[in-house]
């Protein structure tokens, strides 16, 4: 007996990397033709934290828990070295954190203000964007931080859902 996984890896596009063996969620399936309900943004605040905490000088790697998992976005991608894509994605987040600390004052201690998830939001059918199946990409949230008495807002360029979960997909600016 065939897995779905196999099923959908032998219909999957020639080219496209293979598809992994992950459930995907209603809110993603392929037969999704128009757009439902946006999800909320869930607990997308408390998650925005890790990415904080590399902010403030924590573990980059640790702010990779914010970034889109690797099994949802080869589901998603319907494109040969999607693998090495969403790499090259991962390390443009670590470089774009990098830089973001470079812009914040030294020397003073950091807070964590608030995460504020965009309004600007597009729902991405099947075919948009190199994509096998749909979601929501939010554009231009904010994790605000105070430095001393001033409240910084950093621009949280591109977020997507899958399932009830939002990730970053770029943090700054995209990079083509």
């Amino acid at each position: 007996m065939l897995t779905l996984a196999t099923l959908l890896s032998l219909t999957a596009p020639v080219g496209a990397d293979p598809w992994p063996t992950i459930t995907i969620p209603e809110v993603n399936a392929a037969r999704q033709r128009t757009a439902p309900t946006r999800p909320p943004p869930g607990d997308v605040a408390e998650r925005s934290r890790v990415l904080f905490d590399a902010l403030n000088g924590g573990s980059i790697e640790t702010a990779q828990r914010f970034f889109l998992p690797l099994e949802p976005f080869l589901a998603i991608k319907d494109m040969h070295g999607a693998r090495g894509y969403h790499a090259r994605l991962l390390r443009e987040y670590a470089r774009d954190i990098a830089a973001y600390r470079e812009t914040l004052p030294r020397g003073q201690t950091l807070s964590f203000v608030r995460f504020v998830p965009s309004s600007t939001c597009v729902w991405m059918s099947v075919g948009r964007e190199a994509n096998r199946l749909p979601y929501y990409s939010c554009y231009g949230s904010r994790l605000v931080v105070r430095a001393g008495r001033r409240e910084i807002a950093l621009r949280v360029n591109v977020l997507i859902h899958w399932g009830d979960q939002w990730y970053v997909t770029h943090l700054d600016r995209i990079h083509r």
